[in-house]
């Protein structure tokens, strides 16, 4: 597949500064050049508030942070994000800048939630901590200025994994906060040893993400092969879709996670769940971590239309 020009000079910087294969490196190299990709980012854009608080997770309080954009007409949903990192890295300041721009353009109370990272928290540590977040945000919807019967669940990455267990949560679970939307942003869904899908192959080598990179982060994820078929790990293995809420999935074509991804939207379509694709030919794995690049701003808008969508009617209108 075309790489897109963006791509292309991503990939041509990357080249010039020798930057080493993700899965050679380990886990604490990893960390600080994941954290140098905010350098890339650019400035941030402001919001009318931002919002340092705490969760309680599993093992202890988890910090998140509340971007708050200027009050518009309707109701404002709570958006609760997951950052990426292959579950390895990443954190509350990598999704900083994304994160602004998608609560200015979707008028959504976006909160950004951090986790226990793997190897040092494994499968499920890491999804028990995302799934007491939402719980106790949508609890605090309203404190937070967000309508407590509009959440959304979303995530980028790794982060996308855990959304879509979230979901899955959420529906088995009586007392679960009601969904009603979850947006994944390039998701690892299966494990990535032996994956089946050709984009896997199309991409194993030269777009940053690769099938080894992927490798590496599910075994740090999983405590042992056999937890790669549990649903709540890889949510695309489930046996059933219904009951979750609609998604919007979006892919990079030059991903080795493009197939899979496009392939859960097809799942829960099959189930009934009213499930949306974009695919963004000729972008790469990272490309919403990137707000200056052509991909995040069609992102942005096919997010926005999402979210409108999913939002509920202002008391007193009717469809």
């Amino acid at each position: 597949m075309a790489l897109h020009p963006d791509s292309h000079r991503i990939l041509q910087s990357l080249r010039e500064q020798n930057f080493p294969p993700l899965e050679s490196v380990g886990i604490p190299r990893l960390r600080v050049l994941m954290g140098q990709l905010r350098q890339a980012q650019g400035e941030p854009e402001p919001v009318a508030r931002v919002i340092e608080t705490q969760v309680p997770g599993e093992a202890g309080m988890l910090p998140v942070r509340v971007y708050q954009p200027e009050p518009r007409p309707g109701p404002r949903p709570l958006l609760v994000f997951f950052h990426g990192g292959g579950w390895v890295a990443g954190g509350i300041e990598l999704v900083d800048l994304p994160l602004r721009r998608l609560a200015n353009a979707t008028g959504a109370v976006v909160a950004s939630v951090g986790y226990r990272l793997a190897p040092e928290t494994q499968f499920p540590g890491p999804l028990h901590d995302a799934y007491a977040a939402v719980c106790a945000l949508a609890d605090r919807a309203a404190e937070l200025g967000a309508d407590p019967h509009a959440l959304i669940v979303a995530g980028e990455s790794a982060g996308g994994n855990l959304a879509a267990a979230v979901c899955r949560m959420a529906a088995a679970d009586d007392d679960g906060p009601e969904i009603s939307l979850h947006i994944l942003i390039c998701p690892p869904l299966a494990p990535a040893r032996h994956s089946p899908y050709a984009s896997y192959r199309e991409n194993a080598d030269g777009y940053l993400n690769t099938r080894a990179a992927m490798e590496y982060f599910w075994d740090q994820y999983l405590p042992d092969p056999l937890t790669a078929a549990n649903p709540l790990a890889a949510p695309l293995l489930a046996s059933e879709f219904s009951g979750l809420p609609p998604v919007l999935v979006l892919t990079a074509g030059n991903d080795p996670l493009r197939d899979e991804g496009e392939a859960y939207a097809r799942c829960l379509r099959g189930a009934g769940v009213p499930s949306t694709v974009r695919r963004m030919e000729g972008a790469l794995h990272v490309f919403f971590l990137l707000p200056h690049l052509t991909a995040f701003e069609t992102a942005l808008h096919d997010i926005e239309r999402a979210v409108a969508a999913s939002s509920p009617l202002p008391e007193g209108s009717s469809a």
